[in-house]
């Protein structure tokens, strides 16, 4: 007679799963962030940006290597930016969130973080070094939006079409309203096209309810940012202070994707009452 002997894998072992691919992806979204604003293939291995020699795989080790080599190179000795492990640090970490927030379902777990988070920290990190966002990302985020809608949604595909659509309007058609009435009045650019795009593809994956949310949370993490950045750096000078907005916007989408349905029930509660 045959017994079937079942067992339940442990927590800690998915946590694992998912923070080791958290630092493998967040290693490629360096590749990424480094080589997309300077027009270079992301494909071929790493290699020092200072003495352009191809890097061995136990020095690509994600975080670990930059601690072991003291953040240096290991043969120019040129310091490796700190970006580095931040961007695999912060990479692992939403991975975690995002299994948090859907579980043990493996395919939503990837497509969200895969599709969506991973290009939000991307588009992050390369705006606020080169106040650019590359519409290699964004503009392919808008398709891939609306159907992973149409594939959570499933049968009722003219309500995914209606929540991505509406949601691609009110996001980059609101801001390019707003981008275009500023350089009206003001004579000169104040959104640019970038941060148009980022809140289409916001819009396409979250849809039309999000985009307020995202619209006031990224404006006041925009404010508390440029105001924490006068009082450290004590900048006195008179030219303007610019400020990329698509940090901003990534990071309010992705609030709004791990938490932002308590927020605005809460916030909804204090009115109520």
């Amino acid at each position: 007679m045959r017994t079937s002997v079942s067992f339940m894998i442990p927590q800690w072992f998915f946590i694992l799963q998912v923070l080791l691919l958290g630092l493998i992806i967040g290693s490629f979204l360096n590749v990424v962030i480094f080589r997309l604003p300077r027009n270079m293939g992301v494909g071929g291995r790493s290699f020092c940006t200072s003495c352009r020699h191809q890097i061995n795989w136990y020095e690509n080790i994600p975080v670990m290597s930059f601690l072991f080599l003291g953040g240096h190179c290991h043969h120019c000795k040129a310091k490796i930016s700190f970006r580095y492990p931040m961007v695999e640090a912060v990479t692992a970490f939403l991975a975690l969130m995002v299994f948090i927030r859907v579980g043990y379902d493996f395919k939503t777990y990837l497509i969200w973080f895969l599709l969506f988070i991973a290009p939000l920290i991307a588009i992050s990190f390369i705006d606020f070094e080169h106040k650019i966002i590359p519409d290699v990302i964004s503009l392919p985020g808008i398709p891939v939006g609306i159907l992973v809608t149409l594939f959570f949604m499933g049968p009722a595909w003219e309500q995914a079409l209606t929540f991505s659509l509406v949601g691609i309007l009110a996001g980059g058609g609101s801001l390019l309203v707003i981008g275009q009435a500023y350089s009206w009045i003001r004579k000169r650019e104040g959104m640019g096209g970038g941060d148009v795009k980022l809140a289409a593809m916001i819009g396409a994956f979250l849809g039309w309810r999000a985009v307020l949310f995202v619209f006031l949370m990224s404006s006041l993490l925009a404010i508390v940012y440029a105001i924490l950045y006068i009082l450290i750096s004590r900048n006195k000078s008179d030219e303007p202070l610019i400020i990329p907005y698509g940090p901003f916007l990534a990071a309010a989408a992705a609030l709004y994707f791990f938490y932002g349905r308590e927020i605005m029930e809460w916030y909804l509660s204090l009115l109520i009452h």
